[in-house]
């Protein structure tokens, strides 16, 4: 028996479902001082698997100083938080960041602290270099990069916090012989 016979509006037929993302990406504007103009923009990514899992960033436009240059025009990334690790959504936060970067007129630019205190026992640092980040002293990236080879967790024991930036930071490689020479201003 057909039920669709003489309703006045059938039931549509043949209509795709479409997938529901894996990821859900929420957004809003908040004032970072109450009487100041700098918006701050808060955007949470849900997993749509477990609706519990989140990460969450805030973050602003600014300038730094970056690769010798002044006034090159960054995001700043002020809190990224993940309910859980390994899920996948703090990596496409970060990815986000750099679209929104580029759509902000930032080229791609953005960099953040990566902090010990939310975690002091797994610190993030070892995370943003897996993404491409670094910090201006190569010493901790080559540390860092040590970490990661080993397939070691780091702690506040081992690093404090400090500035991350991406696209990477371009570091002077020298000699010890060279840096002598600097130093003293020889040539």
């Amino acid at each position: 028996m057909n039920i669709s016979f003489g309703l006045k509006y059938p039931p549509l037929r043949y209509i795709t479902k479409q997938k529901i993302p894996d990821k859900l990406f929420y957004h809003k504007s908040l004032k970072l001082i109450e009487n100041s103009d700098i918006l701050l923009d808060e955007f949470i990514v849900f997993s749509t698997k477990n609706p519990s899992e989140y990460a969450k960033m805030r973050c602003f436009k600014t300038e730094i100083e970056r690769d010798n240059l002044k006034h090159v025009p960054s995001l700043y990334i002020w809190t990224l938080h993940s309910s859980s690790s390994g899920q996948g959504l703090g990596t496409a936060l970060l990815h986000f960041a750099k679209m929104y970067s580029e759509e902000l007129g930032c080229k791609g630019f953005f960099h953040l602290s990566a902090d010990v205190s939310w975690m002091p026992n797994k610190v993030p640092h070892i995370f943003y270099r897996k993404f491409g980040m670094s910090t201006v002293d190569s010493c901790i990236d080559s540390k860092l990069d040590k970490f990661i080879k080993k397939h070691k967790t780091a702690s506040y024991k081992d690093f404090n916090t400090v500035d991350m930036y991406y696209p990477p930071i371009q570091h002077q490689k020298g000699s010890f012989v060279s840096a002598i020479k600097e130093l003293f201003g020889l040539k």
